[in-house]
């Protein structure tokens, strides 16, 4: 059962042509559109009490190269992803689970992906498509046995992955632990914003401190090393 940490839930979904998108999409909002394309790019629903707003961006042809991906497509990428606001939560990479992962689909995937920005890795997730193909522990062995394309995205992503079986849209578990995986990514960034923040301020405490200290000002430094140890035992807090 999940914690309920949000309450809205945004997400982009990435991924080549007729890799699911379009079916992920229905199995979460309870939909039927029937086919990937430019209609229907962003979708929303409530569902088990949060607002959920899903943006699908331009799939690629497996045979596309790197030299194939235009202005055009950076460009409707971007155009996508504006229209969630003020951004996604997290960043879908859609796979299908019967379907190899070589190389070339690893580099290409990386350029795409990194037009979101250097830091888009801590929001990525996988989610493996035609979950009805292949059991939990075979999608295990496959990151591990397949070749280093899919493992070094899996690392990349943090290990964060999910499996779906958009054949059974009525199977509400897969939807409920891909939120709660959802909320992990919204934690963890959360926590890494505040941290780094507190990190900041205690470097602004600690040059404050050796100014006044070189000022001979002895009662101000004292209260800024009790301020100090304040804010580290915040740090040690969220570690």
């Amino acid at each position: 059962c999940s914690s309920r940490f949000v309450t809205e839930l945004r997400a982009v979904l990435i991924g080549r042509q007729h890799c699911g998108k379009t079916s992920v999409i229905n199995t979460i909002l309870e939909t039927r559109t029937e086919a990937e394309g430019d209609e229907d790019v962003k979708r929303e629903g409530f569902i088990d009490g949060r607002r959920v707003s899903l943006v699908e961006t331009p799939g690629w042809w497996k045979t596309f190269s790197l030299s194939d991906l235009s202005n055009l497509s950076k460009q409707q990428l971007v155009r996508r992803i504006s229209l969630i606001s003020p951004g996604p939560h997290a960043v879908l990479i859609v796979i299908r689970a019967d379907s190899a992962f070589t190389d070339p689909d690893g580099r290409f995937l990386d350029e795409y992906v990194e037009l979101l920005g250097p830091n888009v890795w801590t929001h990525t997730l996988v989610i493996f498509t035609r979950g009805d193909l292949i059991k939990p522990e075979e999608i295990e062995q496959r990151i591990q046995v397949e070749g280093s394309a899919l493992k070094r995205l899996i690392e990349k992503c943090e290990n964060k992955y999910h499996v779906f079986n958009n054949s059974n849209h009525h199977d509400r578990t897969q939807v409920e632990e891909l939120f709660n995986k959802i909320e992990g990514i919204v934690r963890k960034n959360n926590a890494e914003e505040i941290r780094r923040k507190i990190e900041k301020l205690c470097m602004d405490i600690m040059e404050d401190c050796l100014n006044l200290e070189e000022s001979h000002s002895m009662d101000q430094p004292l209260t800024c090393k009790f301020l100090l140890i304040f804010v580290l035992s915040g740090i040690n807090m969220l570690a």
